[in-house]
């Protein structure tokens, strides 16, 4: 009796995380779709279009590897789930920059930082998994991993923390909340998605390598499952953020991302500077 129920909630469990996994590939799908073809490319539409193929490549090869376990596709997994990491720390620092400091950020700023920033992204993290990889039967293997895990969890974490509390503050105890674009309150949902669902795999994995705690399969795959949830939900904040209110349940795709994408914080710095010189030069 005990065995069969603990194997109906296995399935049920199971049934679950896979519509999960598709929900998950069709949101982001949908997200890649309109942000490479329909929505105008801006600094914020780059970065969420890598973000949204990181996460997506993340599910394929949890997906792919359910069939066919091998080792390529245990590397795809984790180092895109690194770029992911990598990716929304360069989103949250490049926002907070933009709120703490909006004059300087807006001189200082370089026009194509952006794809520059994911393309680096991109290389550093296959190139330190591909060492990794490389590596793995030498006695280099653990140093590199370890070398991984304190990027990860020593610097990337702190600073998406940091700039977790500075956009709650931007959003929730600003006094001119209905001046701000949805894409903040659409990136703090995502950084605190990423704090409950994506850190536990990269804290699991650096107590490990650091000898902290022992390699547990179960304490592994949970931590896997919670990566797969992280993945999968930032399309559907995208969704939900960009509604315009919360009786109107059909509105097109295009105009739910444009809301949340249309970048219109950085429009109306660009816009407040202008006034702000020229009253310093009126003072002066």
């Amino acid at each position: 009796m005990y065995k069969c129920s603990y194997k109906n909630i296995k399935l049920i469990f199971s049934s679950l995380l896979n519509r999960t996994v598709i929900l998950g590939l069709v949101g982001n799908g949908i997200v890649i779709w309109f942000l490479s073809f329909i929505l105008k490319k801006n600094p914020i539409t780059t970065y969420i279009l890598n973000l949204a193929v990181a996460d997506s490549c993340v599910l394929v090869s949890v997906t792919v590897s359910v069939t066919d376990k091998t080792e390529t596709l245990v590397v795809v997994f984790y180092s895109t789930h690194v770029t992911s990491l990598y990716l929304l720390t360069a989103i949250s620092s490049e926002r907070c920059l933009s709120v703490v400091f909006p004059i300087w950020y807006r001189c200082h700023r370089l026009e194509h930082i952006s794809p520059i920033v994911c393309a680096l992204i991109w290389t550093v993290s296959s190139l330190l998994i591909g060492i990794q990889v490389f590596l793995f039967s030498t006695e280099y293997s653990d140093k590199i991993s370890q070398v991984i895990s304190i990027i990860n969890l020593l610097i990337c974490l702190p600073v998406v923390l940091i700039c977790t509390v500075i956009l709650f503050i931007k959003v929730c105890c600003s006094l001119h909340r209905h001046q701000q674009g949805k894409f903040f309150t659409a990136l703090l949902l995502t950084l605190l998605s990423f704090l409950i669902f994506g850190v536990p795999l990269s804290a699991t994995i650096t107590l490990h390598y650091f000898n902290f705690i022992p390699f547990d399969d179960n304490e592994v795959t949970i931590c896997i499952i919670c990566a797969l949830m992280n993945s999968s939900v930032n399309p559907f904040i995208y969704f939900l953020t960009g509604r315009k209110n919360t009786h109107q349940c059909r509105e097109a795709l295009k105009m739910l991302l444009e809301r949340v994408f249309s970048d219109k914080v950085d429009c109306r710095e660009d816009q407040s500077l202008p006034a702000i010189t020229s009253s310093m030069m009126m003072t002066s």
